[in-house]
């Protein structure tokens, strides 16, 4: 019975100290390997073969204080061994997180491991803290594209214990971007306010009357902006009863005609109502940019031009068109006195 239990008790002194051996041969701090509550690392370009920078994020689960942050980057990337290009920020990173306080420039950079340590400030159990590296001349991902490669983040005290570790997966494709295309087609619209415009009085020798007057109403997405036109047709006002017409006054020659009481003459004067902001600049055709109420432009059988707008886009321009007479008292007494104007435009694309 002695010598068996003398047997025994050997055996369990040499087990006892060959479970202090193993637990001196356990590197310190590993014992209180802890994985984070939540940790990933956000590449900024996943596509094969392409210099990133990149986001870390960790949320601390062990109380300690932390010292460094040691990132290590799948074996298939390439990382740059320079340290001091690895350079830090936390502006902007991912909403609910917090700057990682106190991180630094890489301390230290190697390969192969490529394994990365940043200087790092003591971190709060519960807060997910994040930090961006720089993607100039650190660190290039796979020549290929794969899944679940494995990378990691590690806080440690300055001395070197680990506080809290945890592996993460990251993968790489082909092409990470989207092209997107979209085609604006030209647009152009040109509405006339109406199509009948009367004298607002009947003619007088006495007075120079005009119409009510019709808008043009032009938008465009033309870089040019726009042009309209106007040609008569038959330059002047015509009474088929009396066989007589009213004509028009001066020529085109680009200075717009003024009309006297007791003399005939028929004129077509274009008002600037609107030149939308934003967009191109309008001008209404010195021919036809009568001054006053008693001027205007000449009448042709051909179009001439009215007025543009110039050096971009138009947003709803908007020209008014007045014709205006004048009559002498031998003027033939007629109630079917009319002419046609026909108005075109065109943006200038």
């Amino acid at each position: 019975m002695l010598r068996g239990s003398g047997r025994s008790l050997n055996r369990i002194m040499v087990a006892a100290g060959l479970v202090g051996l193993a637990i001196q041969m356990i590197p310190a701090g590993a014992l209180a390997l802890v994985g984070f509550q939540a940790a990933y690392i956000r590449l900024d370009r996943m596509k094969i073969n392409t210099a990133t920078g990149g986001t870390v994020c960790a949320q601390p689960a062990s109380t300690a204080t932390e010292g460094k942050v040691v990132v290590t980057f799948p074996a298939s990337y390439t990382v740059n061994t320079t340290a001091a290009n690895w350079t830090v920020n936390t502006s902007p990173i991912p909403a609910g997180a917090t700057a990682w306080p106190s991180i630094a420039t890489a301390s230290s950079a190697t390969s192969p491991g490529n394994v990365v340590t940043f200087g790092s400030g003591d971190l709060t159990v519960g807060t997910l803290y994040c930090f961006n590296f720089s993607g100039t001349n650190t660190l290039t991902t796979a020549a290929s594209a794969a899944i679940s490669q494995q990378a990691s983040i590690v806080t440690q005290t300055s001395g070197g214990g680990v506080i809290d570790s945890t592996s993460v997966g990251l993968a790489n494709i082909t092409d990470d971007q989207i092209v997107v295309s979209a085609v604006v087609p030209p647009s152009f619209s040109f509405v006339l306010g109406g199509n009948t415009d009367s004298f607002t009085t009947n003619l007088d020798p006495n007075t120079v009357v005009s119409t009510t007057g019709k808008t043009v109403t032009i938008l465009t997405n033309a870089k040019g902006g726009w042009i309209a036109w106007a040609k008569d047709s038959q330059q002047g006002l015509r009474s088929a009863t009396a066989s007589y017409t009213i004509p028009t006054a001066g020529t085109v020659d680009g200075t717009p005609s003024t009309l006297s009481t007791g003399t005939e003459g028929y004129v077509l004067d274009a008002d600037l109502t609107t030149d939308a902001s934003g967009g191109c600049t309008l001008a209404i055709d010195p021919e036809y940019n009568g001054a006053g109420s008693s001027s205007g432009g000449t009448f042709s059988s051909n179009f001439q031009p009215i007025a543009a707008c110039t050096g971009g886009t138009a947003n709803s321009d908007v020209i008014t068109l007045v014709e205006r007479a004048a009559i002498a008292g031998v003027t033939p007494a007629a109630t079917d006195y009319t002419d046609t104007i026909t108005v075109v435009g065109a943006g200038n694309f």
